[in-house]
């Protein structure tokens, strides 16, 4: 019979369903792999979005969280970029002053003289140098500040401190204060105190900007041994 078959040219009917079947499971275990591969890209690619946004929120919520860290107060004394108070009042002015002296801010300094400021020194600084105290302006006061600034270079705990404060009104654009002083400034000069007292007497003046600076400056030695007008000439 299958010998006929052969002859004949046809193929017994159970091999072709044998190969239907194959074919048929073959499709069916390729569908299911693809239908495995789409869902394991499914599983890959759309958890992937929120997992990015939980770590940036994470790192959102650390970067917040050092802002709002509470930070140790700064030395006054190590202040390198001091407040300069807008001088709108001859109490900002001795503010600044102050400020300044702590600092060892030279253009703040500056800031709180008029271009045509004049100096008055004791009268003993007066009679130990004559010579230096003749003409004694914003050029000289600008210079004595700067080369003390460079001899206490990396050194802090200077202060100005002012005591028995008064301002006693001259007009509307000028007022004169008065107060004891103490300045300390931490330097390194040999044999130089650090430490000078005394009495000051400034004349405060406003110009047409409506901004008040010291237009001179008198010292008095009240007793003291060593003076402000002894650091000027010091440092000149």
């Amino acid at each position: 019979m299958s010998t006929l078959l052969l002859l004949s040219g046809m193929r017994p009917k159970h091999r072709t369903s044998g190969v239907l079947r194959l074919q048929c499971a073959c499709r069916k275990h390729c569908v299911t792999r693809l239908n495995g591969i789409r869902r394991l890209r499914g599983i890959c690619r759309f958890p992937l979005i929120p997992l990015l946004l939980s770590v940036f929120s994470l790192l959102l919520l650390i970067a917040s969280c050092s802002l709002f860290e509470t930070r140790d107060p700064e030395d006054p004394g190590t202040t390198t970029v001091p407040v300069f108070i807008q001088p709108d009042r001859p109490q900002d002015v001795i503010q600044n002053l102050q400020n300044a002296v702590r600092a060892l801010n030279v253009d703040n300094y500056r800031r709180c003289l008029t271009e045509s400021f004049v100096y008055e020194p004791s009268s003993v600084a007066q009679s130990s140098n004559p010579d230096i105290w003749q003409g004694w302006g914003f050029t000289e006061e600008e210079v004595y500040f700067n080369n003390m600034r460079a001899e206490a270079e990396g050194l802090s705990g200077h202060e100005l401190q002012l005591e028995n404060r008064r301002f006693v009104q001259i007009s509307q654009d000028e007022e004169q204060f008065d107060a004891d002083y103490r300045i300390k400034v931490q330097h390194n000069r040999q044999g130089l105190p650090v430490e000078a007292e005394g009495r000051i007497r400034l004349f405060i003046s406003r110009d047409e900007f409506g901004n008040w600076a010291i237009a001179s400056w008198s010292d008095a030695a009240e007793g003291s041994e060593f003076t402000w007008s002894d650091f000027r000439a010091a440092f000149l």
